[in-house]
């Protein structure tokens, strides 16, 4: 059976379960925020797509669709009412929720004048639908299927793109946005703002020129660990919807709740530094610079480069702290 035809299905499947404007959200939302993610990119990782020595651009499409390994998950289950139930679990908890709300003051309800008529003798009703809520909520299959969504070890919502004859470029999958902002229960533009940002990262972090106008080979950088390349554009997401959160706290929380179904190397950032706060940042670009700079880099070496960097950063504050003092 041809990829085009497992394409069809899936988004056949999925289609009707994601709001009918996701397309144009997606869309309006890239429009809204391109550039001004773009500039936090720069601005944090100290990497330009132009230089004297030429211009590079990074375009970015929206596409319909999903990735392989999400296509295949798809068509593996190709069952409307479980991926309906799987995008809706976040309503079912909140008629869970709203239910067992009812049911801690019942008793006192039933004694409420204004009580409407149709709700009289209705907490067995309640108990009832509560038992039902609960039960699709702790479905098996629904079960196992959204931890082998976790376990899908490339991007599912976007991709980033290069090779020889094509020049980089992102693109941005609106119904697999669609379908993990419902079961994430986040609006749609802010899980775009994440999938952008962590897409762009990928190109700066590899075509971008930093101060010496050296870019990422482009098999260094294909052939670099996915813990070091996923995690640096996971580290910038998370220092650009951080910055953006001022403005707009939803990117922030949907990049966190993005986390949650995320495995391997896309939580490798988390363990960068994370007892050095005040180096972290400067220590990560430095090491991200010297990692381009030796082309291909494993996860052994980026963690001595890591390490050696934050210890020299560190290392020089107490050395200018005790030239002050002098």
């Amino acid at each position: 059976m041809g990829k085009d035809t497992l394409q069809d299905r899936a988004i056949n499947l999925i289609k009707p379960l994601v709001p009918p404007d996701a397309e144009d959200r997606v869309k309006r939302s890239f429009k809204q925020w391109n550039q001004i993610v773009r500039e936090h990119i720069r601005n944090e990782t100290a990497l330009r797509l132009s230089d004297g020595e030429g211009t590079y651009s990074v375009p970015v499409r929206i596409e319909d669709g999903f990735p392989v390994s999400l296509v295949t998950l798809i068509n593996e289950y190709n069952d409307p009412v479980l991926w309906r139930l799987i995008i809706g679990q976040p309503k079912l908890g909140g008629i869970i929720e709203g239910l067992q709300f009812l049911l801690g003051f019942w008793h006192e309800a039933e004694r409420w004048p204004h009580l409407p008529e149709v709700a009289k003798q209705g907490e067995s009703h309640l108990r009832r639908s509560l038992d039902i809520a609960n039960a699709l909520q702790l479905v098996a299959l629904a079960r196992k299927v959204r931890n082998e969504l976790k376990e899908i070890r490339e991007d599912i919502l976007g991709a980033y793109h290069f090779g020889v004859n094509n020049g980089p470029r992102v693109a941005l999958y609106w119904l697999p946005i669609a379908m993990v902002a419902a079961m994430l229960d986040v609006r749609i533009e802010d899980l775009t703002v994440v999938v952008l940002a962590h897409e762009l990262t990928h190109g700066y972090t590899h075509v971008g020129r930093d101060i010496d106008g050296i870019q990422w080979d482009d098999r260094g950088f294909a052939e670099t660990e996915a813990h070091i390349v996923e995690g640096l554009a996971q580290f910038y997401t998370e220092v650009v919807t951080e910055k953006l959160s001022a403005r707009n706290p939803g990117p922030k929380d949907a990049y966190e709740k993005l986390l949650r179904i995320q495995r391997g190397p896309y939580l490798a950032h988390r363990t960068w530094l994370r007892k050095e706060p005040k180096h972290r940042g400067e220590a990560i670009r430095f090491a991200m610079v010297l990692a381009r700079h030796r082309q291909t880099c494993s996860r052994e070496s980026w963690a001595t480069i890591l390490t050696s960097t934050g210890a020299n950063l560190k290392s020089g504050e107490k050395q200018k702290k005790l030239f002050e003092e002098e």
